[in-house]
């Protein structure tokens, strides 16, 4: 841009004026370049908090799926014999028990009797689940023992729940074997999962 200018001199000069600083294209080319980019970075933050707050909201609503189905899986205090529990992908129930003062074979210790307990395992999971005669205790007045005894007795001593892996939906039963003073508080406590410590309880008298 020039205009003319008349000098002192009286003589007329053609004066090339400058552009101002923000008419100049190079000025407008950086700044839609930092509109580009600002548009693109904050574009992009709030795509991601906004799939952030939907991975959020998706947690948060498999975690309130999975407390919901531990809640219709959770144990309360005591079972009675023939109810059945279920827990951690297994079902259980003790079917009977009974006590046996033992025989010229089979002698339990002084005082105290043998405590032959039938149980049933159901294989509820999706998966094969292992199951084991030590994952039973006896708890006689808050002492609790293995399974752990041997009857030879055709009776009583027969169908021992040893252990073995379950498929879906199989189930297995067997007999448990202990002693204990029958005049103690006893009961059965089973635990469904090595990965924590609750347990299916049973009184047994």
């Amino acid at each position: 841009m020039s205009k003319k200018v008349t000098g002192e001199d009286g003589k007329t000069y053609v004066v090339k004026e400058k552009k101002p600083w923000y008419k100049k294209w190079w000025i407008w080319v950086i700044a839609i370049i930092v509109v580009i980019f600002l548009f693109a970075a904050f574009g992009g933050s709030s795509s991601d908090d906004s799939s952030d707050s939907g991975s959020t909201s998706s947690s948060s609503t498999k975690a309130s799926s999975t407390k919901s189905s531990k809640s219709s899986d959770a144990l309360k205090g005591t079972y009675k014999v023939g109810e059945s529990a279920t827990y951690n992908g297994y079902s259980f129930k003790v079917n009977s028990v009974k006590f046996w003062g033992g025989d010229d074979m089979d002698t339990p210790d002084s005082g105290k009797q043998y405590v032959i307990v039938n149980v049933t395992i159901t294989n509820k999971g999706t998966e094969k689940q292992d199951y084991n005669s030590y994952d039973f205790k006896l708890n006689s007045n808050g002492d609790a023992t293995d399974f752990d005894e041997s009857i030879t007795n055709d009776t009583y001593g027969k169908d021992e729940l040893e252990d073995g892996t379950l498929d879906k939906g199989a189930s297995v039963s067997g007999n448990l074997f202990g002693q204990a003073k029958t005049s103690n508080k006893l009961k059965l406590e089973y635990k469904p999962s090595f990965f924590d410590d609750k347990t299916i309880d049973v009184p047994l008298n």
